[in-house]
């Protein structure tokens, strides 16, 4: 019988390298002197642009909103008008707010 090639067998001791840079879409860093620094202005209107043209802010972001004496939590996607848009198609007054604040 003719002797026929073998197939090709790739070395199984090959390192990968193919993983070491990674990136993150999210801050879990609790660190209040940095909201302090971040958020200075008393400008709501400004505090939620700074939020949504961040570079870490992707599509939505979790967010805590001060109205009145009550402080809600909600999936920030955008602005529309003078309305702070929610994930879930709710819409917040934007004089309504007190304060705002990345969780």
């Amino acid at each position: 019988m003719k002797e026929r090639p073998k197939m090709y067998q790739n070395n199984e001791r090959k390192e990968f390298h193919n993983n070491r840079n990674i990136y993150t879409s999210f801050d879990k860093s609790n660190d209040i002197q940095k909201k302090e620094i971040i958020w200075n202005s008393n400008d709501i209107r400004q505090k939620i642009n700074q939020i949504v043209s961040a570079n870490n802010f992707i599509y939505s972001k979790l967010v805590h909103i001060e109205i009145g004496n009550e402080v809600i939590t909600r999936k920030i996607i955008g602005i529309f008008g003078d309305n702070l848009v929610t994930i879930d198609n709710e819409y917040i007054p934007i004089s309504n707010i007190k304060n705002i604040y990345i969780k």
